[in-house]
């Protein structure tokens, strides 16, 4: 038997799974011409649209498959019935099959690859991962010309599905979910409509794994950790263990929620407060369930997902209201739309950027376009009204532009005759958490997103397999400027959390908590996890125990350093909590 083979890509939606490899469609790249006579022309003309008649009865089938699940977001279909009736590839499909002589299959795929560049060239993540809805339909039609009936396929046993292009819905849908237990694929981001598919069932995907092909073989034996982003080909029986260990975990992780529907102290009687991460207002449910201490952080640009056009006011109120009744008497910090780098609207007509990350973004949008601004706030003041809740500002660089934005929302809470919300600014560009003190009359609380703080300090984004080994919360650096936000924020009584993946990893909790924090915004899964390693704790020692870090200046050395902290202030607690992190 051969020897078990690592790969290493991007999480795009967590979880584990464990199946044979099963390698799906055809990359658009992958075609030869095929030529025919004139006489032929009508026939393929008019097989085409056949098969596109097929192609649109299938996607409405889904749609109505669909409709009575509330977790799936049936919408992101409905783009394949306009990309089918589009007079733009229906007239260039057409035109090369009259005036090239090619056939009905080379036509399409030469069309769709057109299209793809197209996407690609238009230099943002939200288009390149467009591309796949083009491939997607290019393969559908392709499939009727080889009597393939369109129906999801059943398997005998479980298994991954490996995609050798862009991932696409009907890479899952086109098969018997049940038996799908996870995806490996070369690319596709969170934000794809093939990633909002999969976690809506629960499917794991890890993508950007390179030279798929020369390492997976057909009915290979493969285990996805889509928390870490690892594939393991014909895994070692030790790996396989530590995936069984995952299932057996959940009926423990079902014991914490249980048991932690409460608010959680550490040894020495310091509450901290452990908030949820949320983007839909089904989430809610899950938060409660985890027990949430309230909402740290709503993601509200979800709602820019699949529209044609910028939701009206009243589609926002409605949005923020059902959150807010969800929640309940629970606080709910409400973030901004985070509009920019790999979060573009299909509507808005962004500038072509060379790194969307660090361009019009966030704040600088709204700035400048207060139309969105003022539609925005004006819909969740008037959900707001009689609940618990504050707004929180993404990507703010300057004490001006906090001023600015402040104001605004000043001005349109006055119009509206309701009382100023509490806001506050989310740390995340290096340049305002270095001056965070200058922030601290103006701001009602505060937030530190560390997925972005750490890209922008180590210029390594995270997304990006060949760099983001750079990506280390425990970079000694980093952690100074943590301190001095936490010092920061403690000194002047004002509240803080943690929003990003690091207050989430339960490595890190006794680190944050002996830093100051007291306040951590995570997931909702992760909560009874943090609050039991919180209960376990005594908050003085932790203080005293992370007094000396600055004289730790490896990484490395950090690691060993972290790694003996929890040893003796947890014991083995960590190896007894249901999590796949290397303790």
């Amino acid at each position: 038997m051969k020897k078990e083979v690592k790969l290493s890509g991007i999480p795009i939606v967590s979880g584990w799974g464990m199946g044979v490899a099963y390698f799906v469609g055809r990359a658009v790249q992958q075609t030869s011409t095929v030529s025919i006579s004139r006489q032929d022309v009508g026939n393929e003309i008019m097989h085409f649209n056949e098969i596109r008649e097929q192609a649109r009865k299938e996607y409405r089938q889904y749609i109505t498959d669909l409709s009575d699940s509330s977790t799936t977001d049936i919408s992101i279909l409905n783009i394949y019935e306009h990309i089918l009736d589009d007079p733009a590839f229906i007239g260039q499909v057409v035109e090369t099959i009259s005036t090239k002589l090619y056939d009905l299959e080379t036509s399409i795929r030469l069309v769709s690859n057109d299209f793809v560049k197209r996407f690609e060239s238009a230099g943002t993540a939200y288009f390149k991962e467009r591309s796949s809805d083009m491939v997607d339909v290019c393969e559908k039609l392709i499939s009727y010309l080889y009597n393939d009936d369109g129906q999801a396929k059943s398997f005998v046993e479980p298994v991954v599905l490996v995609v050798l292009r862009a991932f696409t819905p009907t890479d899952i849908l086109a098969y018997d979910k049940s038996k799908i237990q996870a995806v490996v694929t070369v690319s596709g981001g969170k934000t794809s409509h093939a990633a909002i598919l999969a976690r809506s069932y629960n499917i794991p995907v890890v993508s950007g794994i390179r030279n798929i092909s020369e390492s997976i073989k057909p009915g290979d034996q493969l285990l996805v950790d889509a928390e870490k982003g690892s594939v393991y080909v014909r895994p070692s029986s030790i790996v396989v263990a530590r995936y069984k260990k995952q299932a057996i975990d959940l009926s423990a992780l079902n014991e914490l929620k249980r048991k932690w529907r409460r608010p959680v102290y550490t040894k020495d009687g310091i509450e901290i407060d452990v908030l949820a991460n949320i983007s839909l207002p089904e989430d809610i449910s899950d938060a409660h369930e985890n027990g949430a201490d309230g909402i740290g952080l709503v993601r509200t640009e979800y709602l820019l997902s699949n529209r044609k056009e910028m939701p009206s006011e009243a589609i926002q109120y409605e949005y923020y209201k059902t959150i807010l009744e969800k929640a309940g008497n629970k606080h709910c910090v409400i973030r901004l739309m985070d509009i920019g780098g790999d979060k573009v609207p299909q509507f808005f007509d962004m500038p072509l950027e060379f790194n969307p990350f660090m361009g019009w973004r966030a704040i600088r949008i709204f700035l400048e376009r207060k139309d969105l601004f003022e539609s925005q706030i004006m819909a969740i003041l008037r959900a707001g009204n009689g609940y618990d809740y504050s707004i929180m500002v993404p990507m703010v660089t300057t004490l001006q532009e906090w001023l600015e934005a402040k104001a605004f929302i000043s001005q349109i809470a006055q119009r509206a005759g309701v009382r100023m919300p509490r806001c506050g600014v989310l740390f995340e560009v290096p340049l305002a958490i270095l001056e965070m003190s200058t922030f601290m009359k103006e701001i009602d609380f505060a937030s530190i997103g560390t997925n972005d703080l750490i890209q922008y300090l180590s210029a390594a984004d995270r997304n990006n397999a060949k760099v983001n080994y750079l990506y280390n919360p425990i970079e000694p650096a980093f952690l100074r400027i943590i301190r001095t936000a936490i010092r920061c924020a403690n000194d002047n009584g004002m509240p803080l959390s943690i929003c990003g993946e690091m207050a989430g990893n339960p490595i890190h909790t006794v680190l944050l908590v002996g830093l100051g924090l007291r306040r951590f915004s995570v997931i909702p899964r992760s909560i009874p996890v943090i609050k039991e390693i919180i209960a376990n704790i005594s908050y003085a020692e932790a203080s005293e125990s992370t007094s000396h870090i600055n004289a730790i200046e490896s990484t490395e050395d950090m690691a060993h350093w972290l790694k003996t902290l929890n040893k003796r202030l947890l014991g083995d607690v960590l190896q007894k909590l249901p999590i796949t992190v290397d303790v």
